[in-house]
């Protein structure tokens, strides 16, 4: 995961045109313009990454995981991946799920599993949970953004967060129980705020940072061979 002592998101200086984009559209107020620099306010920040989807001069990035990642893959440890279900719009160019599989596994991925099995397991535990308090009122927490937000700015809400981990979690969970806890997991998703939701996975990669790495390691469709998910059990 994320190293304790590197913020989730910074502002590039030398970037930043103090243009107050990134200012006005934090839901977090944790944006602060100091010595004509928008910086980010690690303490306030949540991590929904907004600031970084609306500058338009990439003053604001987030922290990269690549580099831990091809250190991982370069050891001798089991490294499997563990990847969103939303991965099929992010890659909506492959018709077959098998050739984004076959192209991760290609990294030197051991093992891909979706966590969309996680994510059923997750929601089976809403349904019991909400058919049990059928007048209590929840909000999930499958988001970290939203857990940061609400932990941060509306702790009394605290009590009203599902008391259910998350569908990333669950996989992570579940895969090393039937594995083993010696091997080592790489979340793929889309949000930058899981890089800092959990130390129960080893590293977390965006998809733009997935995209990079094959781009690097000169990863293609033609030249990978077309795999299917591992099975959960």
């Amino acid at each position: 995961m994320k190293p304790k002592n590197i913020p989730l998101v910074r502002t590039i200086e030398e970037r930043c045109k103090t243009c107050y984009t990134c200012v006005r559209e934090c839901p977090a107020k944790a944006i602060k313009i100091q010595n004509g620099q928008a910086m980010v306010i690690e303490k306030r920040c949540i991590g929904c990454g907004n600031c970084v989807k609306v500058c338009s001069q990439g003053a604001k990035v987030y922290y990269k995981s690549k580099d831990a990642i091809i250190s991982l893959l370069n050891s001798t440890d089991h490294i499997v991946a563990a990847i969103a279900p939303s991965f099929a719009a992010e890659f909506s160019e492959y018709e077959d799920h098998k050739i984004i599989v076959g192209m991760i596994k290609a990294l030197g991925f051991k093992e891909v599993f979706e966590v969309a099995f996680g994510a059923d397991i997750v929601a089976d535990r809403y349904n019991k949970l909400f058919s049990g308090n059928k007048k209590e009122h929840y909000i999930s927490s499958d988001c970290p953004a939203i857990v940061n937000y609400i932990e941060k700015y509306y702790p009394h809400l605290v009590k009203h967060l599902v008391p259910v981990v998350s569908p990333m979690i669950a996989t992570a969970r579940i895969i090393k129980h039937i594995y083993g806890n010696d091997l080592k997991i790489v979340f793929i998703g889309p949000c930058i705020a899981k890089k800092d939701e959990s130390d129960e996975v080893e590293e977390v990669l965006t998809f733009t940072e997935l995209r990079s790495l094959l781009a690097e390691r000169n990863i293609t469709s033609a030249n990978s061979e077309p795999s299917d998910f591992n099975e959960p059990v």
